[in-house]
C-alpha cells in the first residue's frame, strides 16, 4: 500500500510538472499569433526553463531565432526539440533551413531527408524538401516531394499542392 501511495504521488507530481510548461507554450503561441515576439520568446524561455525536454517550446523558440537570423541558436533549439521528440519531422526540416542558410547544405539536406523519414504523413516536411530541391535545380525531386505531400495532405493544402504540381514541367 505504501509503494502504491508513493507511485501515485510521483505520478501526480510528474503530471503537475508537465502542465506549467505546456501552458507556457500555449501562452507563447498566443503571443506569436498577436505578433508579440518578445512575449512569445519570454514564454518559450520560461517553458524550457520549466521543462528543457519540451519539444514544442524548443521548436517554437527555434522558429523565432530563425526569423531573427540567430541561426546558431535556432539549430541548438531545433536539436533540443529533436532530442526531446525524435519523431518531430518538422524540427528536422526547420533545422535544415537554418543549416542551409549557414551554408551547410549537405547537413541541411540530410536533415530534410530525416524529417521525411520520421514524419512521412506530414505534408510540410515534403514541401520544405521540395523547396530546397527546386532551389538546387532538382525539378524532378521537387515534383516527387510535392506529389508525396499531396498524398497525405487534406483540404486547402491538397488543393494548393494540386495547383503547384500542375505548374511544374
Amino acid at each position: 500500500m505504501k509503494k502504491l501511495f508513493i507511485v501515485g504521488i510521483l505520478f501526480l507530481s510528474s503530471t503537475a510538472w508537465a502542465a506549467p510548461s505546456d501552458d507556457l507554450v500555449k501562452q507563447g503561441e498566443a503571443a506569436l499569433a498577436a505578433k508579440d515576439v518578445a512575449g512569445a520568446m519570454k514564454a518559450f524561455d520560461a517553458a524550457i526553463d520549466s521543462d528543457p525536454k519540451n519539444a514544442r517550446a524548443n521548436y517554437d523558440r527555434g522558429r523565432i531565432n530563425l526569423v531573427l537570423h540567430k541561426n546558431k541558436n535556432a539549430v541548438a533549439d531545433f536539436t533540443s526539440a529533436i532530442i526531446a521528440d525524435p519523431t518531430m519531422g518538422i524540427a528536422y526540416s526547420a533545422r535544415a533551413e537554418a543549416k542551409i542558410i549557414m551554408k551547410d547544405e549537405n547537413s541541411g539536406f540530410e536533415d530534410l531527408d530525416s524529417g521525411v523519414k520520421v514524419s512521412p504523413k506530414d505534408p510540410e516536411v515534403y514541401i520544405l524538401r521540395a523547396t530546397y530541391r527546386m532551389r538546387r535545380g532538382n525539378v524532378s525531386g521537387a515534383k516527387a516531394d510535392l506529389q508525396s505531400a499531396r498524398l497525405v495532405a487534406e483540404g486547402d493544402m491538397a488543393k494548393m499542392l494540386d495547383a503547384m504540381i500542375a505548374k511544374i514541367q
